[in-house]
């Protein structure tokens, strides 16, 4: 009997539905990402992808060279090392759409890791103020509103289809790059798979203001997710929120994202 309830603990605790993510690795992941060091999943999960970033990471900024998550290497990149008690933990698989790894040319993710090993305190600048669209956009904030609300509830859907007509080809991807229809279908497919209930509710207004490129509009907003995964396989749940950032461009009489980006805040 011993050995049989030894068995079987071993057996649960290798199972997918335990949520044994890292909070704070999740966020070291989230800095090394926004810094292009680090490449791989965010899941919480340590990996040699990511020791590797963080032995770049402690380099260049003159720390000891560890590929830990010590003190100073956690306080330069704004990262708490203790998990608040109110926050649940999310499960150590992607959660959004943007924390799976980037599918970017092994060329230019080189490229990248090199622009910011030579530019180390370059992190992603805020957007700008909001203004209003370029003449002749003809958008108004109860259309872009809308545009947002129909996506979200599409996006809780099944239909893998639906969701993918939002976009306008090729289209600036998370941090992807600029990638193809055949590219969102299949992430999008795979997501749903990964996540069948989802709910999504708009927690604010959506701002939006003209964008540098010609035709185009910025719009940025806040939303709640909650996501579940009830399979035989796995059993997780993930909620939180998200800043949104979309660039829209009209196509005829309709509108399709151009650009997409997300980043999680943290509670």
């Amino acid at each position: 009997m011993l050995r049989f309830l030894t068995s079987l603990l071993l057996v649960l605790l290798a199972l997918p539905n335990v949520a044994r993510a890292d909070e704070t690795v999740r966020q070291v992941q989230e800095e090394l990402r926004k810094r292009n060091l680090y490449f791989g999943n965010i899941d919480g999960q340590s990996s040699a992808v990511l020791t590797a970033a963080l032995k770049r990471y402690q380099a260049r900024q003159g720390f000891t060279v560890t590929g830990k998550v010590d003190r100073d290497t956690a306080t330069s990149l704004h990262v708490e090392t203790t998990a608040v008690a109110s926050v649940s933990p999310l499960p150590d698989v992607p959660v959004l759409k943007s924390d799976t790894a980037s599918a970017l040319p092994e060329s230019q993710r080189l490229a990248l890791q090199r622009e910011a090993e030579e530019n180390p305190d370059i992190t992603p600048s805020p957007p700008p103020p909001a203004e209003s669209p370029a003449p002749g956009q003809d958008l108004t904030p109860e259309r872009i509103t809308q545009f947002v609300q129909d996506y979200l509830r599409d996006a809780e859907t099944s239909d893998v289809q639906k969701q993918v007509n939002y976009y306008a080809f090729p289209v600036r991807y998370f941090d992807h790059g600029t990638v193809s229809q055949e590219f969102v279908t299949k992430d999008t497919s795979n997501y749903v798979k990964r996540w069948p209930e989802r709910k999504y509710t708009l927690t604010g207004p959506v701002a939006f203001f003209a964008s540098e490129a010609d035709g185009e509009t910025n719009v940025e907003f806040t939303i709640a997710f909650d996501l579940r995964s009830t399979s035989r396989s796995s059993k997780n749940k993930a909620a939180g929120r998200t800043k949104n950032w979309w660039s829209l461009k009209g196509s005829g009489d309709e509108l399709k994202i151009v650009a997409i980006k997300e980043a999680r805040i943290r509670e």
